[in-house]
């Protein structure tokens, strides 16, 4: 090829991506990842998506997860508290029983709009079903918004509470994604079963993107903590540090606190991580 036409290819190439809107960062990403990522806009409009009052965020999360592909045939409503939203969960069947949970929780508190805390983990989850609906697992995804996680992880304990004990075996993994956004991606190192947080840093690693442990314990619990103590493998992912976390349970929740450049890569990361776990778990 010659200069001048490999010239006119480059830039012809770069005429289509500005028409088609999608940002250079984003094309390089999406290129070198197995994965079919959701575009930029699609995930940020997703996040930004989120209704106020908490009922109204199970609802959009349903529409949200249908219009992602998972049929009405894997949707389901776990009630919960009389007069209060489920525990909405999204199923992507496997090859085998096994699963892996992966969840975010609905509810915020009464400041904010709770878009950091948690609709970046819950508005999530349907673009992570999208992705990795795209090619058949070996494991059953369970993907649930989480009710009542401020008033004291009701909805995630009622799930472990009343799921047959045969269930909780056959979970290989619970990943939670909790306030996504503020930060590029972040573990909840100590609280991270071992064998997830070394296949974490080997995905992080082959992105090469720096995950540090950052440990919340002073802030508070998640939903992960209900699983653990029915001795599930837990790991959360989250972007909260010393200079974000005034953000929480604040009016400055909203989406002006997000940095979408970051919650775009705590996807991509989610998405090779939740491929590369249904991999190498047995």
């Amino acid at each position: 090829m010659n200069r001048i036409v490999w010239v006119t290819t480059i830039l012809l190439c770069a005429l289509v991506a500005v028409v088609l809107g999608v940002p250079q960062g984003q094309r390089a990403v999406d290129k070198a990842s197995a994965l079919p990522l959701v575009s930029l806009p699609v995930l940020t409009g997703r996040l930004k998506s989120a209704p106020r009052p908490n009922p109204l965020r199970e609802v959009t999360l349903r529409k949200m997860f249908e219009t992602a592909g998972c049929p009405d045939a894997r949707l389901s409503e776990q009630p919960v508290d009389p007069g209060q939203p489920p525990n909405l969960i999204c199923k992507l069947p496997g090859r085998e029983t096994s699963l892996i949970v992966v969840g975010g929780h609905l509810d915020k508190v009464r400041r904010g709009n709770g878009i950091v805390d948690d609709w970046s983990g819950s508005s999530m989850l349907p673009s992570l079903y999208q992705s990795l609906s795209a090619a058949p697992r070996k494991h059953t995804f369970l993907f649930i918004g989480f009710t009542e996680e401020e008033k004291g992880l009701v909805g995630s304990k009622y799930y472990v509470r009343h799921a047959p004990p045969s269930l909780l075996r056959s979970i290989r993994a619970m990943v939670n994604l909790e306030c996504l956004g503020l930060n590029p991606p972040e573990v909840w190192e100590d609280h991270a079963a071992p064998v997830l947080l070394r296949s974490l840093e080997t995905v992080a690693g082959t992105m090469r993107i720096n995950v540090p442990g950052v440990d919340l314990e002073r802030v508070g619990r998640d939903d992960a903590m209900s699983f653990r103590k029915r001795k599930v493998l837990t790991i959360t992912i989250h972007s909260l540090s010393q200079g974000t976390i005034r953000v929480l349970h604040s009016n400055r929740d909203n989406i002006s606190a997000e940095h979408m450049d970051d919650y775009y890569e705590s996807y991509r990361l989610a998405a090779e991580y939740l491929a590369y776990l249904d991999k190498t778990l047995p």
